[in-house]
């Protein structure tokens, strides 16, 4: 009779462990979800690392969403998302590149623009060509320095400026390089490379005592809007839309902090 009773309990005891052990599993479920990172893929054009950047570190700050950034020139970006088809944000140098990813189908929404691109005349410090206008790099002698025309978004806009001006054909002959990104226009003109350069007003703030900045004519200058997009296949939709709102919210303060400029 004891040796049944012994038995019993035993079985009892076994039953209890492993009900104890399945509460214990179930609750560890929702734990490891609850701490399981998120984090978006975003292509970033080259001239907005720095503004982009922060925006990044304060969206994650807020809610926990690390933000993964590739930064290259606007044109490289656009052919890295035609190959890969992944990623979650799209914020290229004007709205050109996005109006190409959207005709490719690679969009899903877009909103901005969180600040402006404004392109201004550079030329070293002294000035040796007498640049006061556009106008004046088609002259002869000027030895002109320029983003890529192609691949940028500001060499693109730089040359819908010469055509507004009415040199875009007698420029061609004064161009004595095409640049991967304005930043290193502004290098190779303090380094005494060309005498004149086309770049963003932002890419001034870093050598303002290395050059002289030429502001371009209201009446031909392309000031374009620098725009946010999610892409459609993001698997994170909700934080990428999300990142989108909160960079258009907060942009504009961060981009004007790097020199840029967020109003027309």
């Amino acid at each position: 009779m004891r040796s049944k009773i012994k038995i019993f309990a035993m079985l009892l005891l076994l039953i209890f462990v492993t009900a104890l052990a399945g509460c214990s599993a179930n609750k560890e479920t929702p734990k490891e979800e609850s701490t399981k990172a998120v984090s978006l893929y975003a292509y970033v054009g080259a001239n907005l690392k720095d503004p982009v950047t922060e925006l990044a570190q304060k969206f994650e700050q807020k809610t926990g969403v690390k933000v993964e950034m590739n930064f290259n020139n606007s044109g490289a970006l656009l052919n890295q998302l035609e190959t890969t088809k992944k990623g979650d944000i799209y914020l290229p140098g004007n709205m050109s590149f996005v109006d190409k990813a959207k005709q490719a189908g690679h969009i899903e929404n877009t909103a901005g623009p969180v600040a402006y691109v404004t392109p201004v005349i550079i030329t070293p410090k002294d000035n040796p060509a007498k640049i006061t206008k556009v106008e004046d790099l088609a002259k002869d002698g000027v030895k002109l320095v320029i983003p890529d025309k192609e691949a940028t978004a500001i060499g693109k806009t730089a040359f819908k400026i010469f055509k507004n001006a009415g040199i875009d054909a007698k420029v061609e002959k004064n161009i004595l390089a095409s640049m991967e990104t304005p930043a290193k226009v502004v290098t190779a003109i303090t380094m005494g490379q060309g005498n004149a350069g086309i770049v963003e007003i932002s890419n001034t703030v870093k050598s303002k005592d290395k050059i002289e900045v030429v502001e371009i004519d209201p009446k031909i200058n392309m000031v374009e809007e620098i725009p946010v997009a999610t892409l459609k296949y993001s698997a994170n939709k909700d934080q990428a839309d999300a990142f989108m709102k909160f960079a258009t919210e907060e942009g504009p303060a961060v981009f004007a902090k790097y020199g840029f400029r967020t109003k027309q």
